[in-house]
């Protein structure tokens, strides 16, 4: 006598979810490695080098474009030419540290140092908006041999941290000589005379509140470094 009950679906039913298991051990996997991956990838590098190479890029325009200003006293034309190119050497170093540097041991957890970090490497570009003021020729050179001055002592910083630098909170290699022998964070120091300079040469309050905020997040950025280090 032929069977004709229906097929029991156990059968069925167990092999399916052994499909189903094979696809959800299979997406868990893929999952894990793409997290892993990204977890590998140096998103400081991928933000920061575009970003300096443009800035390098503008910086050497920049210099040729004002070599030819015969409004200037020589004194001045000195000044600024210097400065320009100091400004296109630290370009050109941070574009070269950030390819070549040391993969980071380890890094800080939180959010809010990494924001700390980006801000405070790019609010003073608001300064091309913060508008402009005359001041008195004498006072404008004494600006921009200030400005010389801080980023005379960032460039020999960022020459003295080589490979371990970094914009956020990373642990590399402990930098101890050259001005990090006399300071704990030169490279803040050396950005802050700077735009000290640069507010000095065209002062507004809108200038002196970037300045001032600028210096807030720097000091904040120092104190979460220390546990990094």
């Amino acid at each position: 006598m032929l069977n004709t009950l229906p097929p029991q679906p156990g059968g069925t039913r167990k092999s399916d979810c052994g499909c189903f298991g094979q696809v959800r051990n299979s997406l868990e996997g893929f999952l894990m490695n793409l997290r892993h991956q990204l977890k590998s990838i140096d998103v400081e590098r991928v933000i920061m080098v575009p970003v300096m190479t443009l800035l390098l890029l503008w910086s050497i325009t920049a210099l040729f474009s004002g070599a030819g200003d015969a409004s200037a006293s020589v004194l001045d034309a000195v000044l600024h030419l210097t400065y320009q190119i100091l400004l296109t050497v630290f370009y050109v170093l941070l574009v070269f540290f950030l390819l070549t540097r040391k993969p980071a041991s380890a890094r800080s957890g939180g959010i809010m140092p990494t924001v700390a970090a980006y801000v405070g490497s790019f609010l003073s570009f608001l300064f091309v908006f913060a508008g402009d003021s005359e001041v008195p020729e004498g006072f404008a050179s004494f600006a921009v041999g200030l400005m010389v001055l801080g980023m005379s002592f960032t460039v020999w910083s960022l020459v003295t941290l080589g490979k371990s630098f970094g914009v956020e909170p990373q642990v590399r290699t402990l930098v101890q000589h050259g001005p990090y022998r006399l300071i704990r964070n030169p490279l803040y120091v050396g950005e802050m005379v700077t735009l000290i300079g640069a507010v000095f040469f065209s002062p507004t309050l809108l200038k002196l509140a970037i300045l001032l905020a600028l210096a807030a997040i720097q000091a904040y950025r120092a104190i979460q470094e220390e546990p990094a280090t």
